[in-house]
């Protein structure tokens, strides 16, 4: 069952590209979270933090994985893609950019997004750089919405 959670229902175990069909299938979960207030969405988003932080130390420990940031561990960017598409409006543009940002940002790693993915060998480095890689989506698609779409 851990496995099958810090693998988004093994999509992780994908050949090729997990991470990005990683935050494909947060694409449909950012649209079942889209009804709910902003409060509830937060709220899940902790609980998915927190227990995802639990589920990769656990694994961890038990050696699940060959190591510490596995390939096929994609819990971390539906959970990046979350931290930031829970604050805006549901459409298609929205989502297209949002994806495409939080990708270019989780693969080019820029500063901090590399320090945090290089020196944290834990699991909140895990899961720190995909949320770093989100606020920085997440700026940068507030700044395209909101500046350059009047």
């Amino acid at each position: 069952m851990i496995n099958f959670i810090l693998t988004g229902f093994y999509i992780g175990k994908i050949k090729y590209a997990p991470g990005t069909f990683g935050t494909l299938l947060a694409i449909p979960i950012y649209l079942l979270l889209f009804q709910y207030d902003t409060l509830l969405k937060i709220i899940f988003l902790l609980i998915l933090f927190f227990l995802s932080l639990y589920l990769l130390q656990y694994s961890y420990a038990k050696k699940f994985f060959k190591n510490i940031d596995d390939g096929s561990i994609v819990i971390d960017e539906i959970i990046g893609f979350l931290c930031f598409m829970i604050f805006f409006d549901y459409n298609f543009y929205t989502i297209v950019l949002g994806f495409t940002l939080f990708r270019i940002f989780d693969i080019l790693k820029p500063y901090p997004i590399s320090l945090i993915d290089t020196k944290m060998k834990n699991p909140l480095g895990v899961l720190l750089d995909d949320i770093v890689a989100g606020v920085f989506s997440g700026v940068i698609l507030f700044i395209i919405i909101h500046v350059f779409s009047r």
